[in-house]
């Protein structure tokens, strides 16, 4: 019987490396996007309506695909970890986009990436993880690029009252809950997860929007900003599910987390923003930090 030599493991872990840091960013990218889709819908109508309509569509699409997988079939425990995060979904998206509809995207952008970033880093640490000293450098890098990118140093012309800054920090609380409790879930269940994600978002939102006073109806012509905001949450979710099943929490949540860099450039894009200096600054800084960490992640 042969065993893998030394040269054989590096080349593998080299490639799982290169498997988590290609998911990760793209999860980064697809949660960026998916952000500011559903923050410019909820400039036409109330986010629990924005989030209910984009969730359940992409329910019906993961219906339609998981079970053509024929992954194993998630245990109870599997289903609780899967709820668990649905519940912090629903709880993410609300907050977040009724934040972002009352105040500064600089503000509350920042606000919501870095609690979400700290949260599975400390879960991670706690559990026993011991990434490489040199990670913490970059995990200290990407909270800084987080805050520039977002432009925190700028003058706001739009005020940010504290019930916003209360809402993105609930946020935040919602983004750590889906990084940590999809990664409690089984590693042969494939995307399973997502499907019990849903299941306990959607009727969460629907119990909202049946207790609330805000307006329910859909412009026709935000479908597509709404439709893509839940389909691309969802996609980042289970490249986010794919990465931390190959790597460690506490790094593949920080590279997730860096999801406003790409909110940002769409905003330069087509809100005719510019980029200031301190944004350019927390570009370098985020390109940085993802080379560390994926550096440390093959350690």
């Amino acid at each position: 019987m042969t065993h893998p030599s030394g040269f054989d493991q590096s080349v593998a872990k080299s490639n799982l490396s290169g498997v988590l840091i290609l998911c990760a960013v793209a999860a980064a990218l697809f949660y960026g996007v998916a952000d500011y889709s559903g923050a410019r819908a909820t400039r036409h109508t109330a986010a629990t309506s924005v989030t209910f309509a984009g969730q359940s569509v992409a329910l019906l699409l993961l219906l339609a695909i998981v079970p053509l997988t024929r992954a194993q079939m998630p245990s109870l425990g599997d289903w609780i970890w899967s709820g668990g995060a649905g519940l912090g979904g629903a709880l993410a998206l609300v907050s977040f986009y009724t934040a972002m509809s009352r105040g500064s995207m600089t503000v509350i952008a920042p606000i919501s990436a870095v609690i979400g970033m700290s949260i599975p880093v400390i879960v991670g640490l706690a559990q026993g993880e011991r990434p490489a000293p040199i990670a913490f450098l970059g995990i200290a890098m990407a909270i800084a690029a987080v805050a520039l990118v977002s432009d925190v140093l700028d003058h706001h012309d739009l005020p940010t009252p504290w019930s916003a800054i209360g809402l993105a920090a609930v946020a935040g609380i919602g983004f750590g809950l889906i990084f940590v409790c999809l990664n409690q879930t089984s590693k042969d269940i494939g995307l399973w997860p997502l499907v019990g994600q849903r299941l306990v978002s959607i009727p969460t939102v629907g119990l909202l929007i049946l207790f609330s006073r805000h307006r329910r109806k859909i412009p026709r012509g935000i479908w597509p900003l709404v439709v893509l905001s839940g389909v691309l949450d969802t996609a980042a979710n289970g490249l986010y599910l794919i990465a931390v099943r190959a790597g460690m929490l506490s790094l593949v949540s920080v590279i997730t987390a860096l999801y406003p860099v790409s909110t940002v450039m769409l905003a330069l894009r087509f809100d005719r923003e510019k980029l200031h200096r301190s944004q350019w600054l927390g570009m370098a800084l985020g390109g940085a930090s993802l080379v560390i960490v994926g550096y440390a992640s093959s350690l």
